[in-house]
């Protein structure tokens, strides 16, 4: 297991369970009560899931790489952008104070791979 490899498990599995599933699979007046929107919205929402599992899937082919010990950085850059544009429009549109836990959940994960880009050789060595 690689220190790289830490971030996108934690990257997959918790945006996965909290973000990805919920809106593919609670029930349309669920997610009007937890987004604020009406059930019409519902069918967007469930769009986002799936862009978030299609995300999902660009990380996990980051594993492939790693283990053939290259350092994947398309998957790094993608997750640059991502987590990273994500962070910086959370906190200048104050949405942040909402939701500190998710946003600093994004922006650990921008700053993991920032740190793991400035350092390659040792983000694709095993840790365990």
């Amino acid at each position: 297991m690689t220190y790289l490899t830490l971030i996108l498990v934690a990257k997959i599995v918790v945006t996965g369970l909290f973000v990805g599933a919920p809106f593919l699979m609670l029930p349309a007046s669920r997610i009007a009560s937890l987004t604020g929107y009406g059930v019409e919205a519902a069918p967007l929402f469930r769009l986002y899931g799936t862009a978030i599992f299609a995300l999902l899937v660009g990380y996990a082919s980051g594993f492939w790489v790693i283990a053939a010990g290259d350092f994947p950085w398309g998957v790094v850059a993608m997750g640059l952008v991502s987590n990273g544009v994500g962070a910086t429009v959370m906190l200048a549109t104050g949405v942040w104070r909402r939701n500190r836990m998710i946003t600093f959940f994004i922006a650990g994960i921008a700053v993991a791979l920032a740190a793991a880009a400035l350092v390659p050789e040792l983000a694709i060595k095993p840790v365990f």
